[in-house]
């Protein structure tokens, strides 16, 4: 029986929305002493000894050291060098979250543009009954919040699905670089695009695939977006569970699993150990994916063929040679 009353479900959620803020302060202002020093690394040459926040000690900004990250990142933005150059001399000296830390909360003031160094994120909403759908994952390289410049407040959490290395550029340096530097506009203009995009196709498929599909494309465009950024890969990061893909893609835990073991025993999938291989193009087509929304322009001797609908050839497989 169900000896609830009235509005308790709502008060149980804003309890834990609070709990979760509360939470998150005092993760933030914790030492991180027991992580050696290369745990979390984000491969380019930092660690928490060369440019980590840590609560107590003295900040070392050594911006420098992320040039090779934001050169990448230049690619999907269009940034010249010098833009690259002065986002980097004003942002904050990086920080680093364990899988399961919350970056933003729901609610909170966005102070911040913050770009995802290493690891992976999402974002959710939690609603008055105390559920989560998530409506956003984020991959290395990407913004995790371009549109809070404008709308100021944070409309959803944040938070790390693997150790992730953020870097932060606050709004206050921000706006002037953006005066002076147009490209730099652009750039977060494009990020927004690209990011709409990507919505678009999570809302067509949440009201009108089946579930098959729907988890068909999810893991076909994490692995897209994966191999752009890895060079190709064969096997990628896959840090999501099962509990936050069915958050995801709005269904149980226990459909989630069952569409899983469908597609492991149709050979279409390998998933071990938070790693992810596409072993067969026919998941392409189940999950109708056109990679065209994610703004990926192939070069002539990879484009797809006239007969082929998707544009999944892009995308590299176990079987390919």
């Amino acid at each position: 029986m169900n000896d609830r009353s009235p509005g308790e479900p709502q008060r149980a959620a804003r309890e834990r929305r609070v709990f979760e803020n509360s939470e998150a302060t005092a993760a933030r202002d914790l030492p991180k002493e027991a992580r050696s020093a290369g745990r979390g690394s984000s491969g380019f040459g930092v660690s928490e000894r060369s440019g980590f926040h840590r609560p107590g000690a003295v900040p070392v900004r050594r911006p420098h050291q992320f040039a090779p990250f934001l050169a990448k990142v230049a690619g999907k933005l269009g940034l010249p060098e010098p833009d690259q150059a002065a986002l980097l001399s004003v942002a904050r000296p990086a920080r680093l979250f364990e899988k399961g830390e919350f970056v933003t909360h729901e609610g909170t003031r966005a102070s911040a543009l913050i770009f995802l160094c290493s690891g992976t994120a999402y974002a959710v909403r939690t609603l008055e009954d105390g559920n989560q759908q998530i409506v956003a994952v984020f991959l290395p390289g990407d913004i995790l919040n371009p549109g809070d410049v404008v709308l100021g407040d944070a409309r959803v959490s944040i938070y790390a699905s693997a150790s992730a290395v953020v870097l932060e550029v606050p709004h206050g340096e921000l706006l002037p670089l953006m005066n002076s530097r147009p490209a730099i506009i652009r750039g977060l203009w494009c990020e927004t695009a690209l990011q709409a995009a990507i919505q678009r196709e999570w809302l067509i498929w949440l009201g009108r695939r089946s579930a098959q599909a729907r988890l068909a494309h999810f893991l076909c465009e994490v692995a897209y977006r994966m191999q752009q950024w890895s060079g190709s890969q064969e096997a990628v990061a896959f840090p999501f569970t099962q509990r936050q893909l069915a958050d995801a893609l709005g269904l149980s835990y226990v459909h989630i699993n069952r569409v899983l073991q469908q597609l492991r025993s149709m050979e279409l999938i390998e998933l071990v150990q938070g790693r992810l291989t596409i072993r067969s193009r026919q998941l392409f087509a189940i999950a109708e994916f056109d990679p065209g929304y994610l703004h990926a322009a192939p070069p002539p001797e990879t484009a797809p063929s006239p007969n082929s609908r998707f544009g999944a050839s892009l995308i590299r497989t176990s079987r390919d040679q």
